[in-house]
């Protein structure tokens, strides 16, 4: 018999880490230490912050309600959290075909997650004066 070895599709980070899906999906996902972190701060909406010399993307506390503000929803027992981002990975030009997941670091006194993306997955769009 010919066994092969299923390769897991995610894998269990420990530390705060941003899953991206798909422009079809549009959601970007926190993992539970990262949920964990906006609970404990009383985080309800957030806003993003986009680099685009860097790829850099930041998920900052916002008040809910105000404008650029997204609403987090928590999953059962606050093990993950996630938001609707689809206008803005089509801004970006997010293309990648599956959830990518990136460990992001915590800045406690600008109370935001930050993530650098791979470039590969970005269309960059010059702006045009």
């Amino acid at each position: 018999m010919a066994y092969e070895t299923f390769e897991r599709q995610s894998v269990r980070i420990e530390d705060p880490a941003v899953t991206v899906a798909p422009l079809t999906d549009g959601r970007i996902s926190l993992n539970a230490s990262a949920a964990r972190l906006l609970k404990k701060a009383g985080i309800t909406a957030v806003r993003i912050l986009w680099d685009k010399a860097t790829c850099g993307l930041a998920v900052q506390a916002a008040q809910k309600g105000t404008e650029n503000s997204y609403s987090v929803v928590f999953g059962r027992g606050g093990r993950q959290a996630a938001f609707s981002a689809k206008a803005f990975l089509r801004y970006i030009g997010w293309s990648c075909d599956r959830r990518q997941t990136f460990r992001a670091t915590w800045d406690e006194p600008a109370k935001m997650f930050e993530v650098k993306l791979p470039s590969r997955y970005v269309r960059v769009r010059v702006l045009k004066k």
